[in-house]
């Protein structure tokens, strides 16, 4: 029997980069600190105004594994306030591994609404109250060719299914140096209704195939302040197959930016991942 697929809202947010102010940072900045931190509990704010499903993090949530045991205990209590499921897949920056911060703490004990998908090779979880299905793999310093969608499990699940992926998508002017590649080719494989993509400061949809949505981001405040980017976090409504909507909002009182108001990224259609 077929799974009657209920309208979905997702908050979805990366390289969030909490900690990276914090004393053991190397960029100590009590200032810094507290403007991050504000940052982040706007977000929460944003989750619970729009009434949002589920929270996403793919990627980059935590700085680095140095981070105050104080930064670890505030996420969780923000996320235990927002009281919603919220999944995190961890990035280069927060891998899982040896001397991970994800090991130091509980930080279920404070948050039972928290998911951390761990296993470097893929996992996935199912709300079956939400009819929604997510897999994604965690980053490790120990693969250094590290790919976030090579060989995926198949489908195999008829509600809303949604993959977590934290790289560099390969479009046309791409540098190719960079690591943790992510193709078009390779999105469109994991037969998935919605892409979570983190590791970019810059909220852009990318090329995707037909059936899937796919889209990072961007930073809620970018580390360079310079840049002018970050800002903004995704709300995504799931309706149907073929209605799919983001929406960019502002952390900052500024105008939300509509779906096709988004920047936009065709792929590289010479490069072939699978070679």
């Amino acid at each position: 029997m077929s799974i009657i697929k209920k309208p979905l809202k997702i908050l979805h947010t990366s390289d969030i980069h909490l900690g990276a102010y914090d004393k053991r940072s190397g960029r100590f900045s009590d200032e810094n600190k507290i403007k991050q931190e504000r940052h982040f509990i706007k977000i929460i704010e944003l989750g619970i105004k729009h009434q949002v499903d589920a929270f996403l993090i793919p990627g980059d949530l935590f700085d680095n594994a140095r981070v105050d045991d104080e930064t670890l205990v505030l996420f969780a209590n923000e996320i235990k306030r927002l009281g919603i499921p919220t999944i995190v897949a961890p990035g280069n920056h927060d891998h899982v591994g040896p001397n991970s911060l994800y090991d130091r703490i509980d930080l279920n004990k404070i948050a039972s609404n928290l998911f951390i998908l761990r296993n470097e090779s893929g996992s996935s979880i199912t709300f079956d109250e939400l009819n929604l299905k997510i897999w994604a793999k965690a980053h490790t310093e120990e693969i250094p060719d590290f790919r976030p969608f090579s060989e995926p499990p198949a489908r195999n699940y008829d509600g809303w299914y949604i993959c977590m992926g934290h790289g560099h998508y390969i479009h046309p002017k791409a540098v190719q140096r960079h690591s943790f590649h992510i193709s078009c080719q390779e999105i469109n494989h994991l037969d998935c209704d919605y892409v979570a993509l983190g590791h970019w400061e810059q909220y852009t949809i990318v090329e995707a195939g037909i059936n899937t949505l796919a889209a990072y981001s961007g930073a809620p405040e970018s580390l360079a302040h310079e840049s002018g980017l970050g800002g903004r976090v995704l709300l995504v409504e799931l309706n149907s197959k073929d209605d799919k909507k983001i929406t960019a909002l502002s952390l900052n009182g500024e105008e939300k930016i509509e779906h096709e108001d988004m920047p936009y990224l065709e792929a590289d259609k010479d490069y072939n991942p699978f070679n």
